[in-house]
């Protein structure tokens, strides 16, 4: 996902903070995944708690939606087709 949105020239990933372990293994997979930039890129990742952060509501709007169409529940994904834009990223989940 690092190398993805750096080609969109992101540079920073805000993400919604949870405890202080999983916040450090998130920092910890940014870092690993920032060794794959091309030499000076900008990339950080920082954490809000969701509650601070409007825009992470949205994002758990469409990651719902998404995931609802995976398990057989199109009709949330259909309202957002056009819009997204969906990278397949590989997790021990």
């Amino acid at each position: 996902m690092v190398l993805e949105l750096s080609a969109f020239q992101v540079e920073t990933l805000v993400l919604e903070s949870r405890t202080s372990t999983l916040d450090a293994r998130d920092v910890g997979t940014v870092k690993g995944a920032r060794f794959a930039l091309p030499k000076g890129t900008v990339f950080r990742v920082v954490h809000q708690p969701g509650r601070d952060e409007p825009l992470l509501w949205a994002a758990d709007i469409v990651a719902g939606a998404i995931r609802a169409a995976k398990e057989g529940r199109p009709s949330c994904r259909r309202l957002i087709e056009d819009r997204v834009y969906e990278i397949a990223v590989e997790t021990d989940c």
